[in-house]
């Protein structure tokens, strides 16, 4: 496991292994999602990768000083499983981890994470996470034209409310 930023050395390598990731998925919802342009790679300001996946960490002008991890969080299906017990895996926690590190040296007020269903599945992972704070609520915030995401965010400055959707 390794996070890059997109100023690192090794920036260039890490989305080469990303692309090798996707090209042969099967032809289906799962290559639609992980298509190039659906990637979205000019908004990710670093990559973490593993093997058999990856995700990023994106910004956007709409969520201000704020950025969103495990963002396009791909696991190869022969990867997916760690446990059976319904437990965030080592590799998850520490991708959460080296993502919230990365996030903060690169001076963003929050780190969240969203997701359009099965938020109680998020949650239960997140809660799993003992030593960060994560904030919940039911509101849904943009994420993408007219598409709304329920999050949970955590504090990487001296905040307390997250800023998010309210263009400066």
């Amino acid at each position: 496991m390794k996070t890059f930023t997109k100023y690192d050395e090794g920036w260039n390598s890490a989305l080469n292994q990303v692309f090798h990731l996707i090209e042969n998925l099967p032809d289906d919802k799962l290559k639609q999602n992980y298509s190039y342009e659906r990637l979205k790679i000019d908004e990710w300001v670093a990559v973490s990768i593993y093997e058999g996946g990856f995700s990023s960490v994106a910004w956007r002008p709409i969520w201000n000083n704020n950025c969103r991890i495990l963002n396009r969080f791909f696991k190869h299906k022969n990867f997916r499983f760690e446990n059976n017990k319904s437990l965030l895996s080592k590799t998850t926690a520490e991708m959460i981890m080296q993502q919230l590190k990365v996030a903060k040296d690169l001076d963003f007020d929050a780190a969240f994470v969203s997701r359009e269903k099965k938020y109680n599945a998020l949650a239960h992972y997140l809660n799993q996470l003992k030593d960060i704070k994560w904030i919940t609520t039911d509101k849904k915030y943009l994420m993408y034209h007219t598409g709304y995401q329920q999050i949970s965010w955590t504090p990487l400055s001296n905040i307390n409310e997250i800023d998010l959707e309210k263009q400066k």
